[in-house]
């Protein structure tokens, strides 16, 4: 064990080229992880008319989005074009659940969408149809304010009209 300290001095020089590799190796280290830790929290601020409005910026264009809301790519899987896109997305909003209800509610309609359903409970759950499509959403509200807003956009199977019964087939005796 005596022979390993000179054994390191030897490979870089002497001792403090050795500390000064390891001081640079940590602060390298630190600075990594200090800039994981600048993002700060946002805090949702109470519903205010224009927060009711959809957003100008619309990465989907068929439905509407309040105005400061983030797409979280990582929880998402959107398909096809902002118009007539199918999967799912999901939106960070800064309004309450409740909210976030009143706001698709209100808007939906705007965009096209007939309301079918309306669950509320620590969830909400509602179903929007089009003729070619249906939106199912669920609101969750977030830890530190905001909401959760997971929406599943898939095309309408075309409704088929009830085939009439065939009359038996004679018996032959």
């Amino acid at each position: 064990m005596v022979g390993a300290a000179p054994d390191l001095c030897y490979k870089f020089g002497d001792m403090k080229s050795l500390i000064r590799l390891i001081l640079v190796a940590a602060g390298i280290l630190l600075a990594g992880f200090l800039g994981g830790c600048t993002s700060s929290p946002t805090v949702s601020s109470p519903a205010t008319k224009e927060s009711l409005e959809p957003s100008k910026f619309q990465p989907l264009t068929d439905i509407p989005i309040p105005s400061g809301s983030k797409l979280d790519p990582d929880s998402s899987l959107i398909l096809g074009d902002p118009e007539h896109w199918v999967g799912k997305a999901v939106l960070n909003v800064n309004l309450s659940m409740a909210d976030a209800t009143v706001f698709y509610q209100k808007q939906m309609p705007s965009f096209g969408w007939d309301l079918v359903t309306v669950t509320q409970g620590k969830i909400t759950s509602m179903t929007f149809t089009r003729p070619e499509r249906v939106a199912s959403m669920q609101i969750e509200p977030k830890t530190f304010g905001g909401s959760s807003v997971t929406i599943i956009m898939a095309p309408r199977q075309p409704k088929t009209e009830p085939q009439p019964e065939a009359a038996p087939a004679p018996q032959v005796k």
